[in-house]
């Protein structure tokens, strides 16, 4: 049976820009047995996709006299890409994507998964009670990738759960040792308020001060102005590379998360925790989730954060601890999370 993965309208599917979504797709298309019956369609023509088998549906044939939007075009240009025989139609964060595809699925012929990524009463066919039921009555699998998001997608429904929902973390690969980890601290994501990112520069630079031998990275852009602190142990790289953000995890003691939004998830604690960083999280969304040993902020405020860096820094024998206590405990494995998603697509065949 074919697997079509559909992604987001405008998600960018290479190595450098690869977020959330992308990642996931590429690790479930170079690991799952299915691999060879997976292909992916996205929006952008682009010169080296993340993995093979990547279907561009551009839109610069888009006609000029064609009155429905780019979005429904290019769900119109996967359909005719899509093999006429019985398949699975796998589609990420879209439910209006999945509307489209149930109201075109002849004879139930195709089996359609949705995977929420985020809170579902934001996005556009699943805000209202009306169009969860219908999903919920319709689609055969919905995926979340974390209780909160499953929660938010019951709320105020007439029932509380169904065989159809199940939930995934987007797991990751555990190092086997920690290494000589440096005295640095990593923030990663976009610098914009929603990540915290100004909390965190408000902090950053009086935490340096009082600790000389420590240094810090910053990982990650935002298409909006923003303030970019200077300091000489500060260093901001853009965006990086998955391979290389790891790489700045694996070799640092602390990782911090402070989102003042609700977070669906949140994969960058996921990635810091495989790399054994003791991680300083808020208790946002779905956040509380990716780590057993994280130290959580209530209040996200400057105060709070500095002072749980301030306590973490001052205690080498705490960051062994809960570096060393991540790890072992560590329960988002990406082999754990392809078994899950290689039994659906099983049961689906």
């Amino acid at each position: 049976m074919n697997i079509n993965i559909i992604l987001p309208y405008k998600e960018t599917y290479s190595e450098k820009l690869a977020g959330a979504v992308s990642l996931l797709v590429a690790e479930v298309k170079n690991q799952s047995k299915y691999k060879n019956n997976i292909k992916i369609f996205g929006s952008l023509i682009l010169k080296k996709p993340l993995t093979k088998d990547y279907i561009s549906c551009d839109l610069s044939d888009k006609p000029f006299y064609y009155i429905f939007g780019r979005t429904s075009y290019y769900l119109e240009n996967i359909k005719k890409k899509i093999s006429k025989k019985k398949s699975i139609i796998e589609i990420h964060n879209r439910p209006q994507a999945a509307n489209f595809f149930l109201n075109n699925n002849n004879n139930n012929n195709n089996k359609i998964i949705l995977y929420f990524h985020n809170d579902p009463l934001t996005l556009r066919g699943s805000k209202y009670v009306y169009q969860r039921l219908f999903l919920l009555k319709n689609l055969n699998k919905l995926i979340f990738v974390s209780e909160w998001t499953k929660r938010q997608f019951f709320k105020d429904l007439p029932v509380i759960d169904s065989e159809k929902c199940l939930i995934i973390y987007p797991g990751s690969n555990l190092i086997k040792r920690v290494i000589k980890k440096k005295n640095n601290i990593v923030f990663a994501g976009k610098l914009n308020q929603s990540k915290g990112y100004n909390i965190f520069t408000n902090v950053i630079l009086e935490i340096l001060k009082k600790n000389r031998s420590w240094t810090c990275d910053i990982v990650g852009d935002d298409p909006r102005s923003y303030e970019k602190i200077t300091h000489p142990k500060i260093h901001y790289h853009g965006w990086l590379t998955y391979k290389k953000t790891m790489e700045i995890f694996e070799k640092s003691k602390i990782a911090v998360i402070p989102s003042t939004w609700e977070e669906p998830l949140g994969r960058t604690a996921i990635e810091a925790a495989s790399r054994g960083c003791v991680s300083i999280i808020s208790k946002r969304g779905g956040l509380i989730e990716t780590n057993r040993h994280g130290l959580f902020l209530n209040y996200v405020t400057k105060e709070e954060l500095y002072n749980k860096l301030k306590k973490i820094i001052n205690s080498p024998s705490l960051i062994n601890f809960y570096s060393k206590k991540t790890l072992k405990e560590f329960k988002h494995s990406i082999n754990k999370t392809i078994n899950q998603i290689n039994t659906i697509y099983k049961e689906l065949k």
